[in-house]
């Protein structure tokens, strides 16, 4: 997976787990007609578990994973990973599958459910994904024992300081600098010569407003008499032709462009410049975001000693 180590959005809201999208539904239950792509502590990891867990990852973070060799090496390499430490939280005593599995039924029921239409909306979802009710049950179950281990993991990692959150501002502006933002109004007509013709008209004092209202073609900015108002400057909101023409102009002129549906008279109103949130504004989210890396540093760890401990072998390569 591209960053396996992203709770499924769907689990994580239910749940408020971090740990990785890549547990394997069913991956304690060896199955003898699948070629192993592993074996951990004698079980063996199948094609068929390895394809279960790639739709149950897709079918919550709502998108198409790659599917290249090298990605499904990564995978595997993870599964393996993940098959370890689930192992491992069965032999402490953390947790039990049957307390794991009254734990994913309460999740899915009071969770998950709601927030997809209830058991109709659940079962649209599965079958978008061709994953049966049973193969859910068995992949929650696992985030359950999967979770005990996060606890136990990351049970030391002390929370982030002001200081440390204010270091992390000071040192990364980037982060916390939007982006600069252009205020604008838009008349869409079919010819050039009459783009040309409005733009005489504004200059020489006429309304922008009763001249879109008027004349342009945009059912949209009709009503509004073309007020698009404010955006951010940046191709990624604007056109790469508005944004050319956009960046010549300076705020109360004109310009004219050629666009998908004519030719459009382009007002820049105003400009803001980029800015930059305060340390106030953003404490809480640096916070956040700092203790979940940590807590992620500190699970990863946990789990390479104890992957390290299993007995492992890995044919997919």
């Amino acid at each position: 997976m591209t960053n396996p180590k992203h709770f499924p959005k769907l689990v994580a809201m239910a749940v408020g787990l971090t740990l990785g999208t890549a547990a394997l539904a069913g991956c304690g239950q060896s199955t003898a007609a699948a070629k192993p792509l592993a074996v951990v502590n004698g079980v063996d990891l199948t094609t068929s578990q390895l394809n279960t867990m790639v739709r149950m990852t897709e079918l919550f973070n709502g998108s198409t994973l790659p599917n290249t060799k090298q990605e499904k090496v990564s995978e595997v390499k993870y599964l393996v990973q993940e098959k370890s430490v689930e192992d491992w939280a069965l032999a402490h005593h953390l947790t039990t599958t049957a307390k794991a599995k009254v734990s994913a039924g309460n999740v899915l029921s009071k969770s998950i459910e709601p927030q997809v239409g209830g058991k109709a909306g659940l079962d649209k979802m599965l079958k978008s994904k061709n994953v049966t009710l049973g193969q859910l049950n068995d992949y929650l179950t696992q985030q359950m024992i999967l979770q005990q281990a996060y606890n136990q993991a990351t049970k030391t990692v002390k929370p982030i300081t002001t200081a440390a959150a204010e270091a992390f501002y000071k040192a990364n502006p980037g982060y916390f600098t939007g982006s600069p933002q252009v205020e604008l109004e838009e008349i869409t007509v079919k010819t050039q010569s009459e783009a040309q013709s409005l733009e005489a008209q504004v200059k020489g004092g006429a309304s922008f407003s009763a001249l879109a209202k008027t004349n342009t073609t945009n059912s949209t900015l009709k009503s509004k008499g073309g007020e698009v108002g404010w955006t951010t400057d940046s191709t990624q909101s604007l056109s790469p032709a508005v944004y050319k023409e956009v960046s010549a102009l300076k705020a109360g002129q004109f310009g004219i462009i050629k666009g998908s549906h004519g030719y459009d008279l382009i007002g820049l109103q105003a400009t803001k410049a980029a800015q930059v949130s305060p340390f106030s504004q953003v404490e809480s989210e640096i916070k956040t975001n700092l203790l979940q890396t940590a807590q992620g540093s500190a699970y990863q760890a946990f789990a390479s000693k104890i992957e390290k401990k299993s007995k492992i072998t890995i044919y997919y390569k």
